[in-house]
């Protein structure tokens, strides 16, 4: 067996897992999907922010890159040509990983939102990123993010089948809940079902704009996207160095949102009573506010177990399971 790798290069956060040769998964690694050029170092300082090296310039890459006046995130479709983006998301990755010794070094499967990846153009060019920042990887496979949270809960760290019957030979539908786009799929006794695969422009970041704007002026301090993340999740804001509670109405842009989310599936699904199981994942599964608006439409939808990362860790078990086929 060879280890199995799972870049997520999401457009909020960049997810990685490895599970190693022997099975044993690595502690993940989580941070902002955001570059910036790196600065001048500064004589003196007692810390030097780490930088990668990507597209021939040094990059500030996650919560450093907050630090730049000029943070960047790529959203389009165009981080796919960008010859600095994408590299220096998967560097920074592979440096927080550690130095991974030869039992780390394997198969790679990552993905792309459900209908990109059904363009061969688009995985080649994700594939092709992923071949010029590593020689780590025995081969790569571009799949549906959506489907990563199938094989999350279908397989185990071995790359073998492990799911319940629903999951085995059912008819299963999957709600990947993203920062940029919610992506849908469908998967029938094991098999996904190409026209069951959507993309809809209907992630969390348009609200946390909102909520970002909204806080901003609250508290009179500017915000980046991330900091209104970060609120979020916690349900406090830190200012002049104490947690103040979010105001009145704040989350008004979210409970829109997930209702949004949820009639565009009703628009698909109907009452999805054709489904054995409706699993939720993504970073927008961490909002109850999301999953409850679905879970009103849909009761027998769940909430996939540490829903952010669940992806990546679908991609590494099937990595594991298509590294030893071609052994």
């Amino acid at each position: 067996m060879i280890a199995g790798h799972g870049p997520n290069l999401g457009h909020g956060y960049t997810k990685y897992i490895v599970i190693d040769d022997e099975g044993v998964e690595l502690p993940p690694v989580v941070f902002p999907a955001v570059t910036a050029p790196a600065g001048r170092r500064v004589s003196g300082a007692l810390v030097q922010i780490p930088t990668v090296e990507a597209a021939g310039e040094r990059w500030w890459v996650g919560e450093d890159a907050l630090l730049s006046p000029s943070p960047l995130t790529l959203l389009a479709q165009e981080r796919l040509a960008d010859p600095a983006f994408i590299p220096a998301l998967l560097r920074s990755a592979l440096h927080r990983l550690g130095n991974l010794n030869s039992s780390a070094a394997g198969y790679c499967v990552t993905g792309l939102p459900a209908t990109w990846s059904a363009d061969a153009d688009k995985a080649r060019q994700l594939g092709d990123r992923l071949r010029a920042t590593t020689n780590q990887y025995t081969g790569i496979r571009v799949i549906a993010e959506p489907l990563g949270l199938v094989y999350n809960t279908l397989l185990d760290n071995h790359g073998e089948i492990v799911g319940d019957t629903a999951l085995n030979g059912g008819t299963v539908a999957v709600v990947d809940l993203g920062h940029l786009t919610v992506d849908t799929a469908v998967i029938r006794q094991l098999a996904p079902v190409p026209s069951s695969l959507n993309t809809f422009a209907l992630g969390t970041a348009r609200p946390l704009r909102e909520i970002r704007a909204a806080l901003s002026t609250t508290f009179e301090c500017e915000l980046t996207l991330h900091e209104a993340d970060l609120a979020v999740r916690a349900g406090t804001l830190a200012v002049a160095g104490q947690p103040r509670s979010l105001p009145a109405g704040w989350d008004r842009s979210l409970l829109e949102n997930g209702a949004a989310i949820a009639a565009r599936l009703v628009e698909e699904w109907g009452s999805g009573a054709q489904f054995d199981v409706v699993l939720i994942g993504g970073g927008g599964a961490e909002e109850p506010r999301l999953v409850e608006a679905i879970r009103a439409r849909f009761p027998h939808a769940t909430s996939i177990e540490r829903p952010q990362t669940a992806i990546a860790r679908g991609y590494a078990k099937l990595a594991r399971r298509l590294g030893r086929a071609r052994r």
